[in-house]
């Protein structure tokens, strides 16, 4: 099994028969008529008795509008929703009118088969899938209590290409770059990760077959356990390279792991140095030691990242470009996140203090905006403006001129004002400037948040660590709307206890952009020239943009916080 995240909810491919799936709804493909005796429709409507059979036989007199909804019959789920006519051009639409159909009918989980495979190829209907979903789930009008969508396959060819598009989704891998490289945490299964080497801690025997290590050896094959038994034994701070055998993974390195934090670093220096002698780019590490050692997650994943920065800061030119965390386990998924996201904050701090000493040196003049108030020596104030003011009624009115008329009550309008952030976010911009001369290269946009992240915004900016919890349907950066209506939805701007909801309006950098793509960790190259500069932004259309995608701190300034209610 493999699974994303979509708007904080989950979505996992499982290989296996959609017919004993215990979900509150199962999604059936079928025709005009409601009566498919073929492929994956056959299948469901035979396990599901004449009793579905009798109800699709009537309902199939009404109109066509894409999809009907039955009782489930002999199987064990509450609904079947029907799909009627599945082509490549219905397939999002279909899959939107079926999660609508899950609210409706108070249904908070479903299963859903391959579909189009038989005209479409598999990573174009997973695609369209998966596009549905986002679609669905990131629309500013919807409040859904769907948690949980199963895509359940079993044509192995099938679901390995499904497999392949879900490993690059990446919904929800926060990420920094240090030194030229990245590092990333991700929430998923080592023996899934397609890289250069994953590793695996072990017994000096090279044996071990429980825990990780076990899984590893499991899903590698008998391959890598004849390569293991032929290098006979592993001795204290040493490491041995095998093929990767059945796994996505070119490589295993197999170590005796850490079980003390002091000893986290010695052992990473040896790991990163063999990734480099092998001429290895990417890697990937479990969640060292919280095991068999049971080192406290926090205490791992600390030592962990500062390993990994200390190694690289004094590595002349490591081959390695990405370095991966992957953790399973949801509780210390939830410890390293905290741990990684705080240092996510303090790489960026450093780096924009670099920047705006560049700047200094170099005499750059910094323009703050001519509506701040004095700040003395003060970096940081938050200026609550007065309902009569000029400031308050103009970002009120454009507030609201982009919201649902009558839906919203604005409370408080504060300006944010930082001198930190201002400094980093104009040097940006002065370079996007030199870069598009004459273009319209600063938009003012919105971005809903929770209360609890309000202070690490006006503090430390949009943190890109933080992205990704909503998805990231046209890549891995910070979304800013473009009309106020689309954050103010409670996925975006979650109401605190006194249903209080926050957006911000930031001043973002959107320069010159194209489309992005749910793949993105940075805007594409211009002209497709790698040699070339990149764009600047993204946006999800050309034509009719709803929301930018930026990619680099502090290219957004949050101006204001709005704090408001539902009417």
């Amino acid at each position: 099994m493999c699974e994303v995240v979509v708007c904080d909810t989950s979505v996992a491919l499982k290989f296996g028969r959609i017919t004993n799936e215990k979900t509150d709804a199962i999604v059936n493909p079928t025709n005009a008529t409601l009566d498919q005796n073929t492929g994956i429709s056959g299948v469901i409507l035979a396990a599901a008795g004449d009793t579905v059979k009798a109800e699709c036989a009537r309902l199939s007199k009404l109109p066509n509008d894409g999809h009907v909804v039955t009782v489930a019959g002999n199987l064990e789920c509450q609904r079947i929703i029907h799909l009627r006519d599945v082509t490549a051009e219905t397939i999002v639409t279909l899959v939107k009118k079926t999660l609508k159909a899950c609210d409706q009918f108070n249904m908070a989980s479903v299963s859903f088969p391959a579909l189009g495979t038989d005209t479409l190829d598999a990573q174009t209907s997973i695609k369209l899938i998966i596009k549905g979903i986002e679609d669905y789930m990131t629309s500013p009008s919807i409040m859904t209590i769907i948690s949980k969508i199963g895509i359940i396959v079993g044509e192995q060819n099938v679901y390995d290409q499904y497999l392949m598009f879900f490993q690059n989704y990446q919904t929800n891998y926060p990420h920094f770059t240090a030194f030229g490289k990245t590092i990333e945490l991700i929430k998923g299964d080592i023996t899934d990760q397609a890289v250069d080497c994953i590793l695996n801690l072990t017994n000096q025997a090279l044996n071990q077959s429980c825990g990780v290590s076990g899984a590893i050896l499991s899903a590698a094959g008998d391959t890598v356990k004849e390569e293991c038994s032929r290098i006979g034994g592993l001795r204290d701070g040493g490491a041995v390279v095998t093929s990767g055998g059945n796994l996505k993974a070119k490589h295993i390195m197999h170590i005796i792991g850490p079980t003390s934090v002091p000893a986290y670093e010695p052992s990473i220096d040896m790991i990163l140095l063999k990734c480099h002698e092998s001429k290895f780019t990417s890697l990937a590490l479990p969640a060292i030691g919280t095991g068999m050692a049971r080192v406290d997650p926090e205490a791992s994943i600390k030592a962990i990242l500062n390993s990994v920065l200390n190694y690289l800061l004094e590595a002349l030119v490591p081959t390695l470009e990405r370095i991966s965390i992957i953790v399973i386990q949801e509780n210390i998924y939830k410890t390293y996140l905290k741990v990684f996201q705080a240092k996510c904050t303090e790489i960026q701090a450093i780096q924009r203090e670099e920047r705006i000493l560049a700047a200094i040196r170099a005499q750059v003049k910094i323009q703050y905006p001519l509506t701040w108030t004095t700040m003395g020596t003060s970096e940081f104030l938050e200026v609550t403006l007065g309902e009569d003011s000029e400031e308050f009624k103009k970002v009120k009115t454009d507030f609201m001129a982009s919201s649902t008329p009558g839906s919203f009550q604005v409370l408080k309008i504060a300006r944010i004002q930082h001198t930190r952030l201002w400094q980093s976010f104009w040097i940006n911009k002065m370079a996007v400037d030199r870069k598009n001369p004459g273009k319209r290269n600063i938009r003012h946009l919105y971005h809903g948040t929770a209360f609890d992240n309000i202070k690490n915004i006006n503090q430390g900016g949009f943190n890109r660590s933080y992205s990704g919890v909503h998805g990231t349907a046209k890549g891995y950066g910070t979304y800013f709307a473009v009309r106020s209506n689309y954050s103010c939805g409670n996925t975006y701007s979650t109401p605190d206890s006194n249903g209080h909801k926050y957006v911000y309006q930031a001043a973002v950098i959107t320069g010159k952009y194209c489309q992005g793509t749910y793949k993105l960790k940075e805007p594409p190259h211009l002209s497709n020239d790698p040699s070339g500069d990149r764009y600047d932004s993204v946006a999800d259309n050309m034509t009719a943009t709803t929301y930018f995608v930026v990619f680099h701190d502090d290219y957004a300034y949050p101006e204001y916080l709005i704090t408001f209610k539902s009417c």
